[in-house]
């Protein structure tokens, strides 16, 4: 959805969210008509991807949050019965909706430097458990605060890097701007923005 302009994206995120609860529903009641006896509601279970989830769920009563806010909300809350979850991926995990981090099982925290998501992790943990956070600033590219159903007590673990890695560097701004300036062909870059 990244090349969505951010004036669409809060209701072109929710059309696509209520779509994919709706399958999940109306899948679930095909079953359930077709076998009276079907205890697995959805035997095609769908995990919808929220990277940067601060953009779309939001801790805001903003109107242009409202649509993507409700139908992801919605999807935290009632998803699960219809074989439709959430994983929801940000940098700042203090903005994100308290509905949808009430809903959540399980959390995966990297290293977080920003006082306020501390906390908020914190919060998350048994008071037994709080000084792990503050490990959290430390922790090297990788490296993680798992916490939740998924694991017996809250653990650091490394994540495997993927094959292949995403073009997700930071840019080497100070190095570039000591190089000379670069021609660009903006007639290009124009074609590939229009495709």
């Amino acid at each position: 959805m990244s090349g969505v302009p951010f004036d669409v994206l809060s209701i072109t995120v929710s059309l696509i969210s209520r779509i994919i609860f709706e399958y999940g529903y109306f899948y679930k009641r095909l079953r359930c008509n077709a076998n009276k006896d079907e205890s697995i509601n959805n035997d095609v279970p769908l995990l919808l991807v929220y990277e940067e989830a601060h953009k779309y769920v939001p801790n805001s009563d903003l109107v242009k949050y409202r649509a993507s806010k409700q139908s992801i909300e919605r999807i935290a809350k009632e998803g699960r019965k219809y074989g439709v979850s959430l994983l929801l991926a940000s940098q700042r995990p203090s903005e994100i909706s308290e509905t949808i981090f009430s809903q959540c099982n399980n959390f995966l925290a990297m290293r977080l430097t920003n006082p306020n998501d501390q906390n908020y992790v914190k919060r998350l943990l048994p008071d037994t458990l709080g000084n792990l956070i503050d490990k959290m600033p430390t922790l090297r590219a990788g490296e993680c605060l798992l916490i939740g159903e998924s694991v017996i007590l809250p653990s650091i673990v490394q994540i495997d890097r993927c094959s292949p890695e995403p073009s997700s560097n930071d840019i080497p701004y100070w190095k570039l701007w000591k190089e000379e300036w670069k021609v660009l062909n903006i007639e290009e870059i124009r074609k590939e923005w229009y495709k």
